[in-house]
């Protein structure tokens, strides 16, 4: 009787642990199945696309086509959008290509602050800002806290620039701009003093600071 009772305890220690592999196992496989927290992102009251692609260095292309958006774009608060395959703030890009950049603020001889992926030039209110290429404004206007009036111009081959905390803003959403069209003046819109926040993106993916003044450097306006 002790001999069965000592066998049955064998067997429901065995069945026991491998109920308990069976969970962890199916656990784990709902895990794999089950999209990280990361792999989307929640839709907050005055978000935009251009403000969650800003906010998380993602291209907007790519949050559009994820999730099959149409224009205008339009997203509702606690909405869910899915992030797989964008890219992000930690895979920079060292761009190489050579392009005839338009420098922003129309003279080559200013040197911009390397802030990361950020150029910062600290100039005078209201002298003038450049496209640095031809391209379509997406972004006009106060759309994304923490960067006062914003121009976001889309470009050939992928290129996104970004121009921060102008004073005035001279070109409209949906508006095609030519290489070296003034779009706005200097100003110190959500910002201490006044100044150009400069950025350039391939791909979604922000360009080295360090690269765009070698680019800007070795270009002829």
């Amino acid at each position: 009787m002790i001999k069965y009772h000592k066998k049955l305890l064998i067997v429901l220690t065995v069945i026991i642990s491998s109920c308990s592999s069976l969970d962890s196992l199916k656990q784990s496989y709902e895990n794999f199945l089950s999209p990280a927290s990361t792999d989307y992102y929640l839709v907050k009251t005055g978000d935009s696309i251009w403000s969650i692609s800003l906010a998380l260095d993602i291209d907007p292309q790519l949050l559009i086509k994820n999730n099959k958006l149409k224009k205008p774009y339009v997203i509702y608060p606690n909405q869910k959008l899915f992030l797989a395959g964008a890219v992000t703030k930690n895979d920079i890009v060292n761009e190489t290509k050579v392009i005839k950049w338009h420098h922003p603020l129309g003279k080559k001889s200013k040197v911009g602050i390397q802030d990361g992926a950020w150029l910062v030039f600290k100039e005078p209110k209201g002298i003038s800002i450049h496209s640095i290429n031809k391209g379509k404004v997406v972004v006009s206007g106060p759309d994304i806290p923490g960067y006062g009036n914003l121009v976001m111009i889309s470009h050939p081959d992928g290129y996104l620039s970004l121009y921060a905390h102008c004073d005035e803003i001279f070109v409209k959403k949906g508006e095609d701009v030519d290489k070296g069209s003034k779009i706005a003046r200097l100003g110190n819109s959500e910002a201490a003093y006044p100044m150009l926040k400069f950025q350039l993106r391939r791909n979604g993916v922000p360009l080295q600071s360090s690269n765009l003044e070698l680019l800007f450097q070795r270009q002829k306006i």
